[in-house]
């Protein structure tokens, strides 16, 4: 986690260059089978506290995003199970790779800090998934840098707005309690930066686009 601010210098504007759908029959079977389970396990047990992502919430009855409102209509989110469009920066050599074969949670963390645990981070906004993009040197994604836009079944939430959490009760709750399926850390409450969603199942993401762009600078 950084906590780059939404008033920070140097922030790039960005322009897009490709915009792809990926369209895997397995990754998508395992994450629909997880997510219908889930749903039938929450209904059970009487459901479970219901969140807004801002990727939907922000684009919801404005005039200049009639598009991005029916893009998200479309997908038919699952609000039972709190099932959001959540984006995930990265590399596009590497935004293939997650295409192709799924996320890998040994590689959890690596590159976006643990301060929520060893698992998948996901933002509501380009800005905070910028951060954790980087750019391919060569081939034919030379200088371009990668977000996925990905659905994410988040479950019970366990929500904190603490400055320095407490990392394993969080990891925790959805490990070995499993009271929980996912953590939300707002950054946006306590530091004035951005919302979070940590996952720590590969089976709740579904990877459904890829943004190729490049910085402006």
């Amino acid at each position: 986690t950084r906590d780059r601010g939404r008033d920070s210098k140097g922030v790039p504007k960005f322009e897009v260059v490709a915009v792809q759908r990926n369209e895997n029959p397995k990754i998508w079977a395992q994450y629909y089978t997880f997510r219908e389970q889930l749903a039938s396990k929450i209904a059970a047990s009487g459901g479970t506290e219901k969140y807004d992502a801002k990727t939907a919430s922000m684009v919801r009855g404005q005039a200049d995003a009639v598009e991005a409102e029916r893009f998200i209509e479309r997908g038919g989110l699952r609000e039972d199970v709190n099932e959001f469009y959540l984006l995930h920066g990265t590399k596009p050599s590497a935004a293939k790779a997650i295409c192709d074969s799924d996320f890998l949670i040994t590689k959890a963390g690596s590159n976006a800090g643990t301060l929520y645990g060893p698992g998948l981070y996901f933002a509501e906004a380009s800005t905070k998934s910028d951060e954790y993009a980087t750019d391919d040197k060569d081939g034919i994604f030379a200088n371009l840098f990668g977000i996925l836009v990905c659905r994410v079944t988040c479950g019970a939430i366990n929500y904190t707005d603490e400055v320095t959490p407490s990392t394993q009760s969080l990891v925790d709750s959805v490990l070995q309690k499993r009271t929980h399926h996912s953590i939300l850390g707002d950054r946006e409450k306590c530091r004035g930066t951005y919302r979070e969603f940590i996952i720590f199942d590969n089976q709740q993401v579904y990877p459904e686009f890829v943004v190729l762009y490049r910085r402006i600078d």
